[in-house]
Parts: C-alpha cells; sequence; structure tokens
C-alpha cells in the first residue's frame, strides 16, 4: 500500500460514521480509492457508489437487476450462509427458537434456512422491491417487507434472533440503522452482523486487488473487527463476541476446469485469491468478520 496522506478538504464529502476522525489516503487506482479512518481505524471506498439512504433504494433495485449479478446472487443462493459458520464458532447463539429476522434479506435464501432448522416466526426485509417479490414467492412461510424493519408487523422487544448478513458496508448511515434495529431485539435476544474483514490476509496480501470484496462499485463503509464493535457499540449493543471466518479452499478440479473453459485471467485470478486465504489462515483472520451482540443497557 502507498504512504499515507491526509486528504484535501475537498474531498472529504462523505465524513466517517464514527465522526472522530480524518481521512487518510491508502492507495488510490483509475477507479477508486480506499480511505482509512484516523479515529476508528475504518475504511471508506472513495468514492462511495451513494451518498445519501434516500437513494438506497433505487441504487440496490438497479443494481441486483443487472443479469451479470443477478446470476451470481443466484448462484450464491444455493449456499448456506455465513451465518451457519457463525452459529459454530459461538455456542451460546440459539440453534432454533421463535422469531427470527434477516436485515437484508436479498432474495430470501436464510429466511428458508432458518425457517428449516425449526424458526418458528421468520421475517426478511429489504429496500430492493423486485428481490422481495422473489423472496415472497420463493419462501411463503416466511413474512417479508420491502423497506426496514419500522416498516413490517415486526413488534419492539420480539426478535430472539436478528442476522445482517453482508448489509452493513453497504448502508450510508450505519450507526443510525443499527440503533434503529436495537428496539426490536428481546431481552435474551442476539444479534450478529457480517462483514468483509479488513484485517484478513486477503487484504493483508492482496491490497488493492481484493476487488471482490471491497467491490467499490457497491460498498461504502468497511470494517477491521476494533471499528465494527465501536459501531455496535455505540449503536447501543453489549458485543459478546467477535471473529472471523475462513473460506473453504477452492479445489484442483475447479481450477483445472476453469482453465479448461479457457478463463486462464480467472484461473490465475483466483490463484491470488487463494494464496491470500492461506495467510489468512496463517495469521487466523478469514475474509468475513463477524460479530455477535446483546441489546444493552
Amino acid at each position: 500500500m502507498s504512504v499515507t496522506t491526509l486528504l484535501p478538504e475537498a474531498t472529504q464529502d462523505l465524513g466517517c460514521w464514527c465522526h472522530d476522525g480524518d481521512w487518510s489516503t491508502q492507495f488510490r487506482t483509475k477507479s477508486f480509492g480506499l480511505l482509512r479512518c484516523t479515529a476508528c481505524g475504518g475504511y471508506r471506498i472513495d468514492p462511495p457508489p451513494l451518498q445519501t439512504p434516500e437513494s438506497s433504494e433505487k441504487f440496490y433495485t438497479e443494481y441486483y437487476s443487472r443479469e451479470s449479478v443477478s446470476k451470481l446472487v443466484a448462484q450464491g443462493g444455493h449456499e448456506p450462509s455465513a451465518f451457519w459458520n457463525v452459529l459454530k464458532q459461538v455456542p451460546c447463539l440459539p440453534r432454533t427458537g421463535k422469531r427470527a429476522a434477516d436485515i437484508g434479506c436479498g432474495d430470501g435464501h436464510l429466511c428458508g434456512q432458518l425457517l428449516a432448522a425449526g424458526w418458528q416466526d421468520v421475517t426478511g426485509v429489504e429496500v430492493s422491491r423486485p428481490r422481495i417479490a422473489g423472496a415472497k414467492n420463493r419462501y411463503p412461510r416466511a413474512h417479508f417487507f420491502a423497506g426496514t424493519l419500522d416498516d413490517s408487523n415486526c413488534e419492539r422487544d420480539s426478535l430472539d434472533l436478528m442476522v445482517m448478513d453482508s448489509v452493513v458496508e453497504h448502508l450510508v448511515n450505519p450507526e443510525e440503522v443499527l440503533a434503529g434495529l436495537r428496539k426490536f431485539l428481546s431481552s435474551d435476544g442476539y444479534f450478529v452482523a457480517l462483514t468483509p474483514n479488513m484485517d484478513s490476509g486477503h487484504f493483508a496480501f492482496l491490497g488493492k486487488r481484493w476487488t471482490g470484496m471491497l467491490a467499490p462499485h457497491a460498498h461504502i463503509y468497511l470494517f477491521t473487527a476494533d471499528a465494527l464493535r465501536r459501531l455496535l457499540e455505540r449503536a447501543g449493543f453489549s458485543v459478546i463476541a467477535v471473529g472471523s471466518i475462513h473460506a473453504a479452499p477452492y479445489t484442483p478440479l475447479q481450477f483445472f476446469r476453469r482453465i479448461a473453459s479457457g478463463d486462464v485471467k480467472g484461473a490465475i485470478w483466483r490463484a491470488h485469491q487463494e494464496i491470500g486465504g492461506w495467510y489468512g489462515r496463517l495469521t487466523g483472520q478469514g475474509p468475513m468478520l463477524y460479530a455477535v451482540a446483546r441489546r444493552g443497557h
């Protein structure tokens, strides 16, 4: 990475969610830059893909309607949510229960998985209305709402589990959103957040080439473990566990199929990602960060 330099005032159009630090430049490419907050240690894409909460619905509806993104999302729908990996690492999390919610549920796959696991009442909320429409058709036993939990029929103090998987990095106002969710969690409930890990071996090894998770076309804020903990605590949660999840290794057969299909460039890109993954295993820092929290007092 390049030597850190403070940004000129004119480029600081969107401050850090923590409101405590200045931005420093970590690197710049032809298409985007990565900034780091001098206070919380978190990161921000520059320029951010959007700067106001009001533009989120239109932006992500258009984003997920693109053919290439839709195909990628459809392929991922057959994979278990990363939440189940967190469940293995944090024994106190409930395996099943009465009421659960997926915040930013996308196509509803985790909601379906939670129902299959034995959860009695599952709610999903998502800003993209077309994705909500698809989720309703796909998982009719779950309750889906376009917008936020405030737009749903979910009651205060009612949720035993709330999951936010790969959502917080998309939020213009993460502290405000998380603080608003807190009131829906029961006194015995658990909140689970998952997001790309900026402490990961992938980022340490790949830097600006870790584009799959930096995702400058869609992400705004990116987090280290300390920054995510700080965000949750400022939003009124009590954090009980923070850790990371390692990705499954790419197999030799998968490499062979990729090369055989003529995608040599993609195979080389994948090899670099795998080296980052092995480095992450050595350092104990996987590409996905998680935090488990309770409702604070």
